[in-house]
């Protein structure tokens, strides 16, 4: 690793080791351990339409984004 990246560990090292705030720890260690995956924490229905949008992707059937947009605000 570099010198700077090493400089920059510390660095957070030294500001963690001055964290009081509960909140902010537990927030530390669900970044850097999270104990569930994300994808167990969603419904199939929405597992199955990720899912759909990546085969839409490898596909090549995608929308530009203003297209995308306006589509939705007509639906609202």
């Amino acid at each position: 690793m570099s010198a700077d990246i090493e400089r920059r560990k510390l660095s957070i090292i030294e500001h963690l080791a001055e964290v009081e705030d509960e909140t902010v720890i537990n927030q530390i260690e669900n970044l850097l351990k999270p104990t569930v995956d994300f994808w167990e924490e969603l419904s199939k229905e929405e597992q199955a339409a990720i899912l759909r949008g990546k085969k839409d992707l490898e596909a090549g059937r995608k929308a530009a984004y203003e297209t995308f947009m306006s589509n939705y605000r007509n639906r609202i």
